[in-house]
């Protein structure tokens, strides 16, 4: 988490002065930038304090103003929590008053609590900064210290920010003692610069910057970890005298660390838990079965909440505790599936995982950086290996959550014994949207009755979106995913299957109207029946930095079959189009069958990310899709 986030409040306000000296020559290197960061410093402590590993920091940041600001102040603010201790905290404008900066201290500087709906319980507090008279040549600074209660918690550091920065700083000092790792990423240019040194009886890694551009938002971003500056560093070891005591030197010591916060989730045979675990599995033929029907009554029956309390972001709960209160977060989700199978003696295993929107690797950097989520999960006799995460509702057993395909797993299998396991990546052929449409020509309407079906993730997706209270909600959700041809369908009816049932594929059977859809050119009828046209358009920029995301690999299929209307002939039919780019394939076929003319259509979407070398690949596939999605049927009449 960034320590500062920053908002504008845009009010107009503006004051005469004469400009500092340094104002134009920052202007010149920092062309039509409104505002920079002049400084960002941050110097970490690294110490051992009894048994304990902490850390403190001093941070020191400056924006300075490039042009006249249109709002008169802008807000930032500063968070900690129960592990991030926040004090002496300083902040004031420094105002260009006609020869010499005048500071202004701010007041109000007090903690609040985070509102986070998101979050049930949150220890995360932060202090507003409310900066007045941004113009040109005036600066907001500010600087704090923090004090980490654990300093494993402390291990990574991004170099860039939502403003172009002049220069920055970030210092780690520590006793020889205390033996050290780091690993920077996104930095192909090697525009951080690193360097060494001793100071009295400790050592100093320094890395600097200069000149760095600001973060830019790209739309579906798999996440900043992917493409800003970054480090991750963490403490291998300390030295004891001639014993070397490791940290996180390894996967075994985070394994070592993480098994110590499961120490609350054992289950009493003769708990009410057990009891329920036999109820639910009563009927269960194999064992199975019994991991299904319990996944499932914990999916149905226990609410996700999030809790971000002190240790509670670590410590699940007693599973006594989640079946009795009936919700709980992926902690705590997770130990009453492992609880309630362990007492069926099925063996399950908490399992520490990240979600895609973090890059990193157990392997590379054995850090808590890596993951923040925890699932259950089961290994059957044939060593299939089933990935249980309750937070997702509609998934069915053998389908991992959507969010952590492709990722490391850490199987905890006892208190000295974990695997790692890599989350299969589910092919694009296991998530399927078919449809299956007939479809007529009425006054140039275009009138169709359909049946889909929906498979893998795209039922899990298409599922939350139909499970709507409202059903007025209802039938915009399913409007737009069965949205085709043109912005005019019409969804006049539908009847929605097996919404509940997660082995079986949903099903809607609908009718439609597309008004205006056929146009007639004298004696000629002109029909477009690619009426999906998946990333119509959607060209990437070829600087793009962030890999373009998606939620799950996936398909479709469509067949059309329109009733050639009486008195007329088929006067042009495109030509078969199989256009495969491995990360994206598209296929359309025409062809005719007695009276009826019939369009079968097909995409996929093969990869989860498209990065940066793929970006050419990704826009000539779209271009060449566009032109497919052009192609026209002309039903002729006949003389």
């Amino acid at each position: 988490m960034l320590a500062v986030r920053y908002s504008f409040i845009f009010l107009f306000y503006t004051v005469g002065f004469a400009q500092p000296n340094e104002l134009k020559e920052i202007q010149a290197q920092f062309k039509n930038e409104r505002a920079i960061f002049l400084n960002r410093d941050k110097h970490i402590t690294l110490f051992l304090e009894k048994d304990s590993l902490r850390a403190t920091s001093k941070v020191s940041e400056t924006i300075f103003f490039l042009k006249d600001q249109l709002d008169n102040s802008v807000n930032m603010r500063v968070y900690g929590n129960h592990f991030n201790e926040i004090s002496n905290l300083k902040a004031f404008s420094k105002v260009w008053d006609k020869s010499r900066y005048k500071e202004i201290p701010l007041s109000g500087l007090t903690k609040q609590q985070d509102d986070n709906t998101a979050i049930f319980h949150d220890d995360t507090y932060f202090y507003t900064l409310s900066f007045p008279a941004g113009n040109a040549g005036n600066q907001a600074v500010w600087s704090y210290e923090e004090y980490y209660r654990d300093a494993r918690l402390l291990s990574l550091y991004y170099f860039q920010d939502f403003l172009p920065q002049a220069s920055g700083k970030l210092l780690i000092e520590f006793p020889a003692t205390i033996h050290l790792s780091w690993k920077m990423y996104n930095d192909e240019q090697g525009k951080i610069k690193f360097r060494k040194y001793s100071k009295g009886k400790n050592q100093v890694y320094e890395w600097s910057v200069a000149n760095l551009e600001e973060v830019k938002s790209e739309t579906n971003d798999a996440g900043i970890s992917y493409y800003v500056p970054l480090l991750v560093f963490y403490i291998n070891s300390i030295q004891d005298g001639d014993i070397q005591k490791p940290v996180l030197s390894s996967i075994s010591d985070l394994h070592t660390w993480y098994r110590k916060s499961l120490y609350k989730t054992k289950v009493s045979s003769s708990s009410q838990l057990t009891n329920l675990a036999k109820e639910i599995t009563a009927n269960a033929k194999t064992e199975l079965e019994k991991v299904k029907q319990i996944f499932y009554w914990v999916q149905d029956n226990i609410r996700y909440v999030a809790f971000e309390e002190g240790l509670r972001g670590f410590v699940p709960h007693h599973p006594d505790y989640t079946l009795e209160k009936k919700y709980g977060d992926c902690k705590d989700m997770a130990s009453l599936i492992v609880g309630m199978l362990n007492a069926l003696e099925i063996k399950s295993y908490h399992t520490w995982i990240g979600t895609r929107s973090l890059s990193f690797t157990y392997s590379e950097t054995p850090t808590p950086i890596v993951d923040n989520h925890m699932i259950a999960t089961y290994i059957d006799r044939d060593s299939t290996i089933y990935y249980l995460d309750a937070t997702s509702n509609f998934t069915k057993l053998g389908l991992p959550s959507s969010m952590i395909q492709g990722k490391e797993a850490l199987l905890s299998i006892n208190d000295t014994t974990y695997l790692l396991k890599q989350v299969p990546v589910i092919a694009a052929s296991q998530s399927l949207q078919s449809d299956s449409v007939s479809l007529k020509l009425t006054n140039n309407t275009l009138i169709g009755n359909g049946k889909a079906s929906f498979s893998g993730y795209q039922k899990v997706f298409a599922s939350y979106d139909f499970n709507k209270t409202i059903k007025a909600r209802e039938k915009e959700y399913v409007t737009a995913w069965l949205n085709k041809g043109s912005n005019k369908f019409i969804l006049t009816n539908y009847t929605v299957q097996n919404l509940n049932d997660k082995d079986k594929p949903l099903t809607v059977h609908y009718n439609f109207q597309i008004p205006s859809y056929v146009n007639e050119v004298g004696d000629e009828l002109y029909i477009n029946l690619s009426l999906i046209k998946p990333y119509h358009n959607y060209l990437l920029d070829i600087n793009r930095t962030s890999p373009l995301e998606s939620e799950y690999t996936y398909s479709f299929k469509n067949v059309y079959e329109l009733e050639i209307p009486d008195g007329y002939t088929i006067e042009y039919l495109p030509q078969l189009k199989n256009l495969d780019f491995k990360i994206v394939t598209y296929q359309i076929e025409y062809s005719v069958v007695g009276n009826k003319l019939i369009v079968s259509q097909s995409f996929s979407r093969n990869a989860l990310l498209v990065f940066r070398k793929d970006i050419q690949t990704w826009n000539t596939a779209i271009s060449n899709f566009a032109k497919e999605y052009k192609e026209t049927i002309i039903l002729k009449r006949k003389t």
